[in-house]
């Protein structure tokens, strides 16, 4: 049964107002995906400051096209779309990690990042990128390191010079 125009209208404004306040969209097939898998997907993306939406893709173009962005690429089956409010990276890590679990269920197929469109292997490779504490503890462990190996060597000198 076909959707009327004011539900469409409907779908189409609540999309442009995810657009509105999202730092990361991101398009995904999810093809063969059970509700429960679904479910546990937008529970993860909840606690993210992120939701997953799924709307026909003619609107989605529409609603894309009313808040200045073009989608560059054919989306092609069942196309969800993720939009996140929050941090970005934990957002691509957490769809990196579900598309590993559900191979042929779910592929991420690109999406909009600081404003322009990244594809769907740029968006698993930022998912791939540490967290921002991972990146300072590896930091200080080089620094910490480093610093060993100066004092260390700066005693064998001392000692070898008296």
């Amino acid at each position: 049964m076909p959707i009327t125009r004011s539900k469409k209208e409907e779908v189409v404004k609540n999309v442009q107002g995810k657009i509105a306040k999202a730092k990361v969209l991101v398009f995904a097939r999810f093809h063969g995906l059970s509700v429960a898998r679904l479910t546990t997907l937008r529970r993860t993306f909840r606690a993210l400051d992120a939701d997953f939406s799924v709307a026909k893709k003619s609107l989605l173009k529409i609603a894309f096209r009313a808040e200045g962005k073009e989608i560059p690429v054919e989306l092609d089956g069942e196309v969800g779309l993720v939009a996140g409010r929050g941090e970005e990276l934990p957002l691509f890590k957490a769809l990196g990690d579900f598309a590993k679990k559900e191979k042929d269920a779910f592929q991420i197929l690109g999406g909009f990042y600081e404003g322009k469109f990244i594809d769907g292997a740029t968006a698993k490779a930022l998912g791939l990128i540490p967290s921002r504490e991972a990146l300072i503890a590896q930091l200080m462990g080089v620094i910490h390191g480093n610093t060993r190996k100066l004092v260390y060597l700066l005693d064998q000198m001392s000692k070898k010079s008296q």
